[in-house]
């Protein structure tokens, strides 16, 4: 594109982007509290946008603030031909805070984009902007996915996008796969949208797609599509409950033996019921995984058993359950042959 006129344009003449990539999830949370989209051209919903961009990194904002006033606007941000705020929309809202300690932050240098700009042409522009892998931005992992799904809206096409943005279409379509899933987990949990609640356990979603959901899964394992439903059912109340990433790594191993599997599955009778009950059960899986592990490595397994024997209160109710008395039955039977080797 041909390089844009800048312009020194007065804050009441310029208008939030709220499409902005940048602040995406916070503003679905917004949106869904208020049950409407928000305008930019409303002064009330102007003072949510505000507060939303300010609170969305308090550190950057008093930094962006600090620097306005010691450095002033050092570079332009772009709107579009009709004043709408493309790149530069969090340090506008702290322009007009500063307004308030002097008049003179009351413009923004901006460059204006011509007016036949197709919707795609300014996506790009913000993209290639704010999230190119050589120079991107604050955007954190969901807000990136988001504006990724917001290009393939506006009609741009994975290539286009990972052009765009020095990726590989291999890389954007993972990525859209990912939203999709991640979506699935909001849905499950009961909390469509609020993309904030899967900010800071993104890489599970990618484990997930690393081990289980795409073609390109690490443990190459055949699952069916009842075993990929339960799978992920059973994953979502576990990452619901705490579970680490790295635990689901060990799914595929567990399904695919024979002796785990069964245990494995029956967690899925619990799913939306008792969160307790998966997570004991998705322990018991580890444990046995470990087990099985280690069968070269007689010494470590005897030590867990006797640790495990050590540990255990004899004297406790739960064991006159029929549960625990079968457990218990079994391992006696493997008395016998201990004793044959002593």
């Amino acid at each position: 594109m041909t390089e844009i006129p800048v312009y020194r344009i007065p804050l009441e003449c310029l208008y939030y982007n709220i499409a902005n990539g940048r602040f995406a999830k916070e503003y679905l949370k917004i949106k869904k509290h208020l049950g409407r989209e928000l305008l930019s051209e409303d002064l009330n919903d102007v003072k949510e946008i505000e507060k939303m961009l300010r609170e969305q990194s308090v550190s950057k904002t008093n930094w962006l603030k600090n620097n306005l006033k010691d450095v002033g606007q050092d570079e332009p941000g772009i709107i579009t031909h009709d004043g709408y705020v493309i790149n530069g929309n969090r340090r506008m809202s702290v322009l007009k805070l500063l307004t308030l300690e002097d008049s003179k932050f009351g413009y923004m240098n901006v460059g204006r984009l011509p007016e036949n700009v197709s919707e795609s042409d300014i996506y790009k522009i913000e993209l290639g902007k704010q999230m190119a892998r050589d120079q991107k931005l604050d955007y954190g992992p969901m807000n990136e996915l988001l504006k990724i799904e917001h290009g393939v809206n506006s009609g741009l096409t994975p290539e286009q996008i990972a052009v765009t943005i020095g990726f590989t279409k291999e890389e954007i379509t993972e990525k859209i796969e990912r939203l999709e899933l991640i979506k699935e987990y909001l849905n499950f949990i009961g909390d469509p949208e609020n993309f904030a609640a899967a900010e800071n356990i993104n890489d599970h979603f990618i484990d997930l797609q690393d081990y289980i959901f795409t073609k390109k899964k690490k443990i190459k394992h055949e699952f069916s599509t009842l075993e990929l439903l339960n799978i992920k059912e059973i994953a979502f109340s576990t990452m619901h409950a705490g579970v680490l990433s790295k635990h689901l790594r060990k799914i595929p191993k567990m399904v695919s033996n024979p002796k785990i599997k069964p245990i494995f599955f029956s967690a899925k009778e619990f799913v939306h019921k008792e969160p307790k009950k998966i997570l004991e059960i998705y322990g018991t899986c580890e444990t046995r995984l470990k087990a099985i592990e280690d069968q070269d490595k007689p010494g470590v397994l005897l030590d867990a058993i006797l640790g495990n024997l050590d540990a255990l209160d004899l004297t406790h109710t739960q064991l006159k359950n029929e549960e625990y008395k079968t457990v218990i039955k079994k391992i006696l039977s493997y008395s016998d042959e201990l004793k044959k080797l002593v």
